[in-house]
């Protein structure tokens, strides 16, 4: 299974075109050609904020193209395009990435679960040569303590292609934004993980995990965000 992560820096005056394109025009459109739109979100804080930002999920990249090359070929996709931008684009520019379920991540049984609050998407750049460790560290040290500290993980990838292939994708939900405040500073905080990197300098050289690109995300109007976020059973 693999997903798609797109980010999107939205014109000016337009973030509410982007939401009434995909609450009235997208529903039906995604439907009749198979795409699996399973969250959208408001950056609200990060690198470019204000972003729109959604996540898709696919079967394999095979099921991905022929998903696209049938909507682009809908005659309705582009009158709905021209009707919405109204002369004007709404996307200044995109990123978009490919990623894949890391071993990491266990689904709950309550996937179909509404999850709300404050959404945090993080791209943790990994030291080059360090996956496995990074990984075993991760599983170990690392999420059971951002657990610890009130976060729900949703989310686990490992970056598939896109800028910057040596990344680990997390994301977490918070339940608001003084909770993840306070969480954050108790992980900046705690001893375990000050000894674990302190221990990753000495040994290797380096910490595992380096620089990270975080966005705060709001769940988009319109928008339910499932647990299992469209992943099938294991």
């Amino acid at each position: 299974m693999i997903y798609e992560l797109r980010l999107y820096s939205v014109a000016p005056g337009r973030m509410a075109d982007v939401h009434t394109r995909f609450n009235e025009h997208f529903p039906a459109l995604f439907a009749r050609h198979g795409v699996d739109c399973v969250a959208r979100w408001n950056a609200v804080a990060g690198p470019d904020a204000p972003r729109f930002v959604y996540l898709m999920a696919y079967r394999d990249y095979a099921h991905r193209e022929a998903v696209w090359a049938s909507f682009y070929a809908d005659a309705e996709w582009w009158r709905i395009r021209a009707e919405t931008n109204a002369g004007h684009e709404m996307v200044e520019r995109h990123d978009l990435f490919f990623m894949k379920p890391n071993v990491a991540w266990s689904i709950e049984d309550d996937r179909a679960t509404a999850v709300r609050g404050l959404h945090e998407l993080v791209q943790q750049q990994i030291a080059p040569g360090q996956n496995a460790n990074a990984s075993v560290f991760l599983q170990q040290t690392w999420l059971p303590l951002v657990r610890e500290a009130g976060a729900r993980v949703l989310a686990v990838w490992d970056m598939a292609s896109g800028a910057g292939m040596q990344k680990i994708v997390l994301l977490y939900a918070w339940q608001d934004a003084a909770k993840w405040h306070a969480g954050r500073q108790a992980l900046d905080c705690n001893e375990t993980l000050r000894a674990a990197f302190a221990e990753q300098r000495k040994q290797h050289g380096t910490t595992f995990f380096q620089r990270a690109e975080v966005n705060l995300l709001d769940p988009a109007p319109g928008m339910t965000i499932r647990a299992g976020l469209g992943r099938s059973a294991d």
